[in-house]
């Protein structure tokens, strides 16, 4: 298997036509068909089946087309870092994390690093949390910021926090106007919230459940800027994680934490055994500072506990207004 194949399989995915992904190579249009299988071959299934004039993946191919890229990925960076020690400028710094920490604290930690000589080349690459675990154990990423899962084997948690969910209202939402909102005021609301069922939401549904309360249709995403954006264009209430929350502003949206405490964990994974180069080790400094600032309710944890956290406990909290 070669960089080419992929490269051949990918723009097929993309286009959904032989024909397509053959002008788009430069290729004829047979030797992209004998490239697939080719492939199809090596790989023991079937990447291809045929609806009408064009091609879909199958479900093996939807499978693969995941790990095709990522290998591609990879294969590109090991060219790109071999050309820049080659012309003497050093490492890049590889950064995996997830979409909400690599909007929302990165850029501004990296912005931060004043005092700090950058390389040559910085790539920050956002995936889910499992990505990121795999981007960081198998040395693609330096370093990795991710809520969980964390206490993944061959990786080292460096550290651990957590800060209450909170919802986010468009600004002229009655709810707005209080400084914590029950969260019984959510009862037949439409809101908006994550579509990960097994950490994020799996805290928002236990709390709903412990007070015994039903929300209007729900509008799932798997990106929390989307949620925010959601609150502004439609007026529903999400109830968000806090990085997001605090950390991107969008006009018209305002945050109000809740009176129950909803946790969200995260931290920064590296890799088993293998320090951090002093530029990563001031990277994760500057991150943990801007959240410390900028985060209401944010706390550091043992990082020792990341494995106890997936099921973590969901508890009232007394702000002082009526729950």
């Amino acid at each position: 298997m070669e960089t080419r194949d992929l490269q051949t399989f990918l723009a097929v995915a993309e286009s959904g036509s032989i024909t397509k992904a053959a002008e788009a190579l430069g290729r004829s249009q047979p030797s992209v068909t004998r490239t697939i299988q080719d492939l199809e071959a090596e790989l023991g299934f079937a990447l291809l089946q045929r609806v009408g004039r064009r091609v879909q993946l199958s479900e093996e191919g939807v499978a693969f087309e995941e790990e095709a890229r990522r290998l591609l990925m990879s294969f590109t960076e090991l060219a790109a870092r071999a050309k820049t020690i080659a012309a003497g400028k050093g490492r890049i710094l590889q950064i995996a994390t997830t979409s909400a920490i690599g909007t929302a604290l990165i850029p501004t930690a990296l912005a931060e690093l004043r005092n700090v000589a950058l390389p040559h080349e910085t790539h920050l690459g956002q995936f889910l949390p499992s990505v990121v675990a795999q981007e960081v154990r198998s040395g693609r990423a330096e370093i990795g910021f991710s809520s969980l899962p964390l206490d993944t084997p061959g990786l080292d948690v460096l550290r651990l926090y957590s800060a209450p969910d909170v919802v986010a209202l468009r600004e002229d939402d009655p709810l707005a106007a209080l400084d914590v909102v029950p969260l019984s005021a959510l009862a037949g609301r439409r809101i908006a919230t994550m579509l990960n069922p097994l950490r994020f939401q799996l805290h928002v549904a236990r709390a709903l459940a412990s007070k015994g309360i039903e929300t209007g249709p729900v509008i799932r995403t798997n990106i929390s800027y989307g949620a925010l954006q959601l609150v502004r264009e439609t007026g529903v209430v999400a109830v968000i994680e806090p990085v997001s929350a605090y950390g991107l502003s969008l006009p018209g949206v305002v945050i109000r934490p809740i009176d129950v405490t909803v946790p969200f964990y995260w931290g920064v994974i590296a890799a088993e055994r293998r320090p951090l180069r002093p530029l990563a080790e001031a990277l994760m400094e500057a991150v943990e500072a801007v959240a410390e600032r900028s985060i209401a309710g944010f706390k550091k944890l043992d990082p020792a506990l990341a494995g106890q956290l997936v099921t973590g406990p969901t508890s009232a909290t007394n702000h002082g207004n009526d729950a």
